[in-house]
């Protein structure tokens, strides 16, 4: 009975040490995990620091960034507008250095055509008295060009020589200026005007070094020469229609070169 009641007892307390020390390692573990999780909020803390002292120097570079450019682009509309202010005075100028040109021209224009009218009312006395055939040729250039229609079709050849010759003298930067030029070449070679003829030549080269006339010009300047007794010319005209392969070149360079020997 006795070593009954002793077991009993024995199990009793063997059951509450059980529970205590059960007790005792939960709280163990919780403030285990306390610790732990306290730890894990500290870096996160840190880190959550760390973000925003980044976060606030970059929103302090934007802000100096931006306030830069705003200066700068401040500073360029500034400069935008002196810059188109003065390109307003400079065009303005202009425009007034223009406009003065366009008088003076106006007025030279006006003076050409009084001293046309007066040279044609001169050439026209001369002529009803019997002086000479004057050529009156219109003062404007489409008249001009209408009045070498009319005496290219006519066959009038010296009415038509002095229009051509008048309006390449008018009008040298025309676009019918080669091809006038190059007829009126025609015509002195043709008239036996030598000297005419070589003249009109040199400034039909000179303009027109590749022009679609090129060997015909120089054919005809080579005659020229030739007639005039300017071997040199002659013979350097012939030459070059040589190089150009031109027909008859090679018999026009020995007839110049036995011409110029006799």
């Amino acid at each position: 009975m006795k070593f009954r009641v002793i077991s009993l007892l024995l199990v009793i307390v063997f059951s509450f040490s059980t529970t205590g020390f059960v007790c005792a390692t939960r709280v163990e573990k919780m403030e285990a995990d306390i610790e732990s999780l306290q730890i894990q909020f500290n870096d996160v803390q840190k880190r959550l620091n760390n973000d925003q002292t980044q976060l606030t120097s970059m929103i302090l570079r934007a802000d100096k960034k931006l306030e830069e450019l705003s200066g700068n682009q401040n500073q360029s509309q500034s400069q935008v507008a002196q810059q188109n202010v003065q390109l307003a005075l400079d065009l303005e100028a202009e425009r007034a250095e223009l406009a003065s040109m366009r008088g003076r021209l106006e007025v030279q224009q006006k003076t050409i055509e009084q001293l046309q009218e007066s040279l044609q009312a001169v050439m026209g006395s001369v002529a009803l008295s019997g002086g000479g055939n004057a050529v009156i040729l219109p003062s404007d250039q489409d008249g001009l060009n209408d009045y070498i229609q009319q005496k290219r079709m006519a066959g009038e050849s010296a009415a038509l020589q002095a229009a051509l010759a008048e309006y390449l003298s008018r009008y040298p930067n025309d676009s019918r200026t080669e091809s006038y030029l190059a007829e009126l070449i025609a015509l002195t070679a043709s008239a036996k005007q030598d000297r005419d003829t070589i003249t009109y030549c040199t400034q039909y080269l000179q303009k027109f070094p590749k022009g679609a006339s090129r060997s015909d010009v120089i054919y005809q300047m080579g005659n020229a020469g030739l007639s005039i007794g300017n071997c040199n010319l002659a013979i350097q005209s012939f030459e070059t229609l040589k190089s150009l392969n031109y027909s008859n070149a090679d018999a026009l360079l020995s007839n110049a070169k036995s011409t110029c020997k006799q």
